[in-house]
């Protein structure tokens, strides 16, 4: 994560997003990612909750 953030710095990006897992959702805390929104999707019958995170550089 930092080598992204290193490279979009260097590419004047100033917002970082994706859609994490539960499971990721605290390792992209970790790097200050906050929650824009909670999902839930389905993939093959199965409800699964994800969560779209933004960070700002």
């Amino acid at each position: 994560m930092d080598h992204v953030m290193s490279k979009g710095k260097t590419l004047n990006i100033t917002r970082f997003y994706s859609e994490v897992s539960i499971t990721a959702k605290p390792f992209y805390e970790h790097f200050g990612f906050k929650v824009v929104n909670e999902q839930t999707i389905e993939v093959r019958g199965e409800k699964l909750v994800n969560y779209v995170m933004e960070k700002f550089s």
